[in-house]
């Protein structure tokens, strides 16, 4: 029982961050007025947490190389908890920046280590399955977020960060498991790191994140504008996305386990590129839901053969971190470049993502062809 409580734990660290991260996307207009502030600078809040998560990101797996594990992820909850209460009591923008911010940056020592601790307690030939499930949890924080801070603004958005202060109060209950430090553990941390497969990993990382994860905004804008529904019917769209990756995932890693994760990794971008391809010329919204459904269930079969493939690898416990911040870079990125092109050229946008997509699965299998032929050692 406290095993499958201790998993739980996990798999809550990996829904909530994502979560934190997108709790104000639908609430800006209400975010603005609560603090008098602008709507832009009211965007630019989630930013705040963004940016310092995905920076950290770069080297937080390093970092804690020489720390155990649920040490450092219970410093990051201790510290996450009573910040979040913080965020439903101040009265100050400031006030409220500088502890989102921090929240985010105790995030990147989080999402890394808990995939640590799921390598280092599941046996190998689970390990695919596993961190499927943990990047369903993800996607489901990710895209779930603007549904449960909606909700809460029919009484007050500030709502939302309970589920962050929830959360972060069951890991700290529950406690995590005990699993040795990187350090000690890494299997290819004397190998030498792989130059161009860890940077075709982190394009494809950045590929998801603002060519799928981060154009949710679009798909919202797209629907309401291409068949006018209103902000209930665009938030179903967007959360048929999180819905199919979250109960895709999990089987996505057992397929990856079975197949072997450049298989599934190359087959899930191009299922990506042909739904976005299509997304724009369907002439029903339903059909676009399912769409939307196929291309961010994909989206996350890629990130989760990623993870895999370089948590397998040289170093494994240092690069998943930083590869993975890639992905949250695009996300960061995607309303930057994406609002832009969408306004100039309406729902072809989505062909941009899709041609994006077709690329880096063709680097990903080129790269699978390329480790075929070399020499077993």
């Amino acid at each position: 029982m406290k095993q499958r409580l201790q998993f739980a734990a996990i798999l809550i660290g990996g829904f909530v961050g994502p979560f934190t991260g997108q709790a104000l996307a639908v609430v800006l207009p209400e975010f603005a007025e609560t603090f008098d502030v602008t709507v832009a600078r009211a965007a630019a809040t989630m930013s705040i947490y963004l940016f310092p998560f995905a920076t950290m990101m770069l080297v937080s797996g390093r970092l804690v190389r020489r720390f155990q594990p649920h040490r450092v992820v219970a410093t990051a909850y201790a510290v996450t908890l009573p910040l979040a209460l913080l965020l439903l009591l101040t009265p100050s923008w400031w006030l409220f920046a500088v502890a989102f911010a921090a929240i985010g940056v105790a995030n990147a020592f989080t999402t890394p280590v808990l995939q640590i601790m799921l390598r280092a307690i599941t046996p190998k030939e689970r390990l695919g399955q596993a961190l499927g499930t943990y990047a369903a949890m993800q996607s489901l924080g990710m895209l779930s977020a603007p549904l449960v801070s909606g909700l809460a603004s029919l009484v007050t958005w500030r709502l939302t960060f309970l589920v962050t202060a929830g959360a972060a109060a069951y890991i700290l209950l529950v406690r995590l498991p005990v699993v040795p430090s990187p350090a000690g553990s890494d299997n290819a941390a004397a190998g030498r790191v792989r130059v161009v497969p860890t940077l075709v990993h982190m394009a494809t990382s950045f590929v998801v994140g603002c060519g799928i994860i981060g154009v949710g905004f679009m798909t919202s804008l797209y629907v309401g504008d291409a068949f006018g529904l209103g902000p209930v019917g665009r938030g179903l769209v967007v959360m048929a996305g999180g819905a199919a990756a979250f109960f895709a995932s999990r089987r996505i890693g057992a397929m990856a386990d079975q197949y072997g994760a450049t298989t599934v990794l190359v087959a899930s971008g191009v299922i990506a590129a042909v739904a976005l391809f299509v997304l724009p010329i369907a002439p029903w919204a339903v059909l676009v839901a399912l769409l939307w459904a196929v291309a961010v269930a994909s989206a996350q079969g890629i990130q989760a053969t990623i993870n895999l493939t370089v948590i397998e690898g040289p170093a494994g416990s240092s690069l998943i971190s930083t590869v993975q911040a890639f992905r949250f870079f695009g996300s960061a990125a995607a309303p930057v470049l994406f609002l832009p092109i969408y306004t100039g050229i309406g729902g072809a946008a989505f062909w941009v993502s899709s041609a994006a997509l077709v690329l880096a699965a063709a680097a990903q299998w080129g790269l699978g062809r390329a480790g075929q032929r070399e020499p077993a050692s």
